[in-house]
């Protein structure tokens, strides 16, 4: 009798439920923890979900097509104020700077209408352009070597120490590291895809990812 009415797709109805009274205190006792017990079961069920529902690619290893249309909330307060700069704000215009990085002179050589040589002719003046931008980033390897010496006077083998931040004959550096732990925990980027960015920036695949972005965020 409880495993049919546990069955019903809809409401229970009136007569099945006297039908249990009826039947005496243990049957109803047996239904009531039947009901908790599919109560609880669909209470995890929902939790599972709604995990499930959470997950996006700033807090899981899910990529980041998986997150569909869900937009973040923002964090920012409202304000009365304008959107964009406010009035009396300095700005962060880009302007040219003094003493450049790199001076390229681009020359004129020939006289755009007469077409005379101009190489022995010494320029009056430069129109000056600047670009700002980022050097070519790539991976360095440095090999530290330490010395072995045998004493020409007592014969014993000297080994030179490494220094203390070199403990293993292939590693990666304090600033490798560094920029893997603030892609991975900060900027909450899944292990794969800091792997990924190394690659696509600085030309160089992380070893064994995730296991080495894990050690290096201990």
């Amino acid at each position: 009798m409880i495993d049919f009415i546990l069955n019903q797709p809809a409401v229970i109805k009136r007569e099945d439920i006297m039908a249990v009274y009826e039947a005496g205190p243990e049957v109803v006792i047996k239904l009531i923890n039947a009901l908790i017990e599919a109560i609880i079961e669909l209470k995890e069920q929902v939790k599972a979900l709604e995990e499930k529902l959470n997950k996006n690619s700033r807090n899981s290893n899910k990529p980041p097509s998986t997150d569909g249309f869900l937009k973040p909330k923002s964090r920012r307060q409202r304000s009365d104020q304008p959107v964009g700069g406010q009035k009396g704000h300095p700005g962060h215009t880009l302007r040219m700077v003094d003493n450049p990085d790199h001076i390229i002179i681009h020359r004129a050589s020939r006289c755009n209408k007469c077409g005379s040589s101009l190489e022995e002719t010494p320029a009056t003046g430069y129109e000056r352009r600047q670009v700002f931008d980022l050097p070519p980033i790539k991976v360095e390897v440095t090999e530290h070597r330490a010395e072995s010496k045998i004493c020409p006077h007592c014969g014993y083998l000297n080994k030179a120490p490494f220094p203390e931040e070199v403990q293993q004959p292939v590693q990666y550096g304090p600033r490798i590291k560094a920029i893997a732990v603030y892609l991975s925990q900060y900027q909450l980027l899944p292990y794969e895809r800091t792997s990924e960015l190394f690659a696509d920036l600085f030309s160089h695949q992380l070893s064994a990812y995730p296991k080495n972005i894990k050690t290096m965020v201990r």
